[in-house]
Parts: C-alpha cells; sequence; structure tokens
C-alpha cells in the first residue's frame, strides 16, 4: 500500500509504501531429521518461512530563491522480520530455538555487570563451566531451569537471542544548491537500531600478540574500581570472552559520504577559447562519523577482529570539459 504526494506546484513530492511480504518454501537445511532415515548429512528442501514488514519512501523538495537553485532528496526504510518456520533441531527450552526471532540475531549469555567481590561470586548462580571466576570478571544472568525457575548454574541453556545484526533503518539526504555557475553538493547516509560485535584483538586487551591496551581498557576493574566498565586485565581467560552482550556495541552511524563544491565557467567566456562547458570541482569522501561505536572502528564493519581495511578520507580535484 503506498501513497504518491505533490504539493506547491511540484516543489514537494514524497512516496511512502507499506510492505508485508510472506515468503514461504525457503531453501534451508534440515536439520530436525531422525538417524533412522539413514542420511549421513543434512539435506536441504524448501521448508522455511519468514514474514517482513515496514515502509519505505523518499521524498524531493526544489525551490529557487532569485538566482539561487536548491533541491533536498531523501529516502528511508524501515523493516523487521521473523522466523515462522525453520527446521531446526528440538531445544529444551522453546526460546533456544530461532523460529519467533528476527533472521540473524545473535545468540549469548546476557550479562549483568562484573563481580565486586568474591562475596558476589558465592552469592550468585555457579558459574565456573568455562573456569574459575575472580571479581572482576564478567556476571551472566542465570535463565534456564525446570519450570521457568533458574537452576542456579550458568551454561548453554542460559544462552539466548539479543541484539539486531541487521539495521531496522535506512535512511540518507542529499542536497543540492546552484548559484551564478558555482555548484555545492552533500550527501549524507546513516542506519539505526543496529548492533555490532567485536572480538579479539579489537576489543580485548593483552590475549594475543596482535592486541594492545586501549584508551578503554583504562576504566578495568580494581578493588579500588568496582564500578569499571571493563573487566580486570586477563590473558587466555574463556570466561569473560564468552559471546554476552557485554561485549555488543550501537553500530547505528551518521555519515557525511561526499560534500563537492564546483564552479562551471560561463558560455560566452568559453566560446572565446573553444570550449562548450569547462567545469572545476573539489570532492571529499568519507569526511565525517557520528557514531557511538567502540573506539575508531568502522561501524559498517559490524563483527571483526579489528583486521577489516577502514573507510578512508578521499579528497579529489578535478576538471570536467567538452569541445
Amino acid at each position: 500500500a503506498g501513497v504518491d504526494l505533490s504539493l506547491f506546484n511540484d516543489k514537494f513530492t514524497a512516496t511512502v509504501d507499506y510492505f508485508h511480504e510472506q515468503r514461504d518454501g525457503i531453501y534451508m537445511e534440515r536439520k530436525y531429521l531422525p538417524g533412522i532415515v539413514g542420511v549421513n548429512s543434512n539435506p536441504k528442501a524448501n521448508v522455511g518461512s519468514v514474514r517482513s514488514k515496514g515502509f519505505d519512501g523518499n521524498f524531493a523538495y526544489k525551490q529557487k530563491i532569485g538566482k539561487v537553485n536548491l533541491t533536498v532528496r531523501g529516502n528511508f526504510t524501515y523493516s523487521k522480520n521473523e522466523i515462522l518456520e525453520k527446521d531446526e533441531m528440538n531445544a529444551v527450552y522453546p526460546y533456544q530455538k530461532e523460529a519467533g526471532y528476527r533472521v540473524n540475531q545473535a545468540k549469548g549469555l546476557i550479562a549483568l555487570g562484573l563481580f565486586k567481590d568474591y562475596d558476589d561470586i558465592r552469592n550468585s548462580p555457579q558459574q565456573t563451566n568455562w573456569g574459575k571466576v575472580q571479581p572482576g570478571d564478567i556476571k551472566y544472568r542465570d535463565i534456564s531451569g525446570p519450570n521457568g525457575v533458574p537452576d542456579g548454574v550458568i551454561d548453554d541453556n542460559d544462552k539466548v537471542v539479543f541484539g539486531d545484526r541487521d539495521p531496522h533503518f535506512t535512511y540518507s539526504f542529499k542536497g543540492q544548491i546552484g548559484w551564478k555557475g558555482i555548484d555545492f553538493s552533500f550527501y549524507l547516509q546513516g542506519v539505526g537500531k543496529v548492533n555490532g560485535y567485536l572480538s579479539d584483538e579489537a576489543r580485548h586487551c593483552f590475549i594475543n600478540d596482535y592486541s594492545v591496551p586501549k584508551v578503554e581498557h583504562l576504566d578495568r576493574w580494581t578493588p579500588t574500581n568496582t564500578d569499571a566498565t571493563y573487566p580486570r586485565l586477563y590473558q587466555s581467560q574463556t570466561h569473560n570472552l564468552l559471546f554476552s552482550d557485554y561485549w555488543m556495541e550501537d553500530a547505528s552511524y551518521l555519515r557525511l559520504k561526499n560534500v563537492q563544491i564546483g564552479y562551471s565557467f560561463p558560455k560566452k567566456l568559453l566560446s572565446k577559447i573553444k570550449f562548450e562547458t569547462l567545469r572545476v570541482y573539489f570532492s571529499a569522501d568519507n569526511l565525517l562519523t557520528f557514531s557511538n561505536y567502540f573506539g575508531a572502528y568502522d561501524p559498517e564493519v559490524r563483527s571483526t577482529s579489528g583486521d577489516a581495511y577502514p573507510q578512508v578520507k578521499t579528497y579529489t580535484f578535478g576538471l570536467t570539459t567538452t569541445f
């Protein structure tokens, strides 16, 4: 369902569409076949179903003020989905299945902060399945247990779905201004409601030969700094490295993708030197990024150990002409 809008003699135009789509018979691997079937590997079949819904649209505004021409354009999309059917292994707890959740969601432990002292450890659910814990280590939430009652032990059954690996909201804006041969334009692009997960040397300190301390590690747990944002210093310590929402980052961002300014010489002047058009310009790409993402990492790379090549700022001087 959609709406097309035009106002002020077409100076403002907009289109907004709402969509509701269900895809059935998605081709995927079957994981709920009993051994009696006699297959050595999981065959694939058209057994999946996903429902998606949301809206998208665009708008444009054009205005001439004296000798100034102004144009602003934008587009946006909001969408979310839900897995309705998926041939997956049976689970003890319903939340361990992917059906009922969004596509490509993360699954891990829920963190409750850091252990303040040994009394805090003794008064918390047992968390020794991944090694001995000490004050300053991450404390995880006990979720699993008979009849919905926590069982006092943190294990793989306490891993739940959280976060959004794919953005729910994407948008962009572009503006253009022209005046007496001078033109200026900019392009903004961003995403919202999305999470990233940095691992290994990108997030942790001293875990391998490539990791180095970062400014964020200065606020680490110590007996005199129990409200720290980073656990106690560790190297090969599995417990703190477990996949959990403690290390989940907000990967929303707004990026100034391009800025360009140029000047087109008047045709009266160009006719004397046998040119039809002549324009000089300066262009810059990836100038600014507004984000709360951890460190200086690129929020567009939402899952990495830090080995992805970063966004590069590019400056270009150019000249275009026709004879």
